[in-house]
């Protein structure tokens, strides 16, 4: 993956993630917190096919991404 790629993957989750975690603060709900996130992945896919080079399947890439993301969290918030 290029530095410009990695540049946008960095920007994308930064513009889903805060928008996500601040509605799942306010309206605490296991399936919107499904929902949010299924709507980050196709954000995050829709921006990887039109602005990426070197991303091959980017909406399995978004998946990919934000899997690890979700479980990253976990682990930080104690819950893994």
């Amino acid at each position: 993956m290029r530095g410009q790629d990695l540049h946008l993957c960095a920007l994308a989750n930064v513009l889903t993630n805060p928008a996500l975690v601040l509605l799942n603060l306010i309206f605490p709900a296991a399936w919107l917190l499904l929902l949010l996130e299924c709507a980050a992945v196709g954000v995050e896919g829709l921006v990887y096919l039109r602005c990426a080079r070197r991303i091959r399947r980017p909406f399995l890439f978004a998946l990919w991404a934000n899997a690890c993301s979700f479980g990253l969290g976990l682990v930080i918030g104690g819950i893994l």
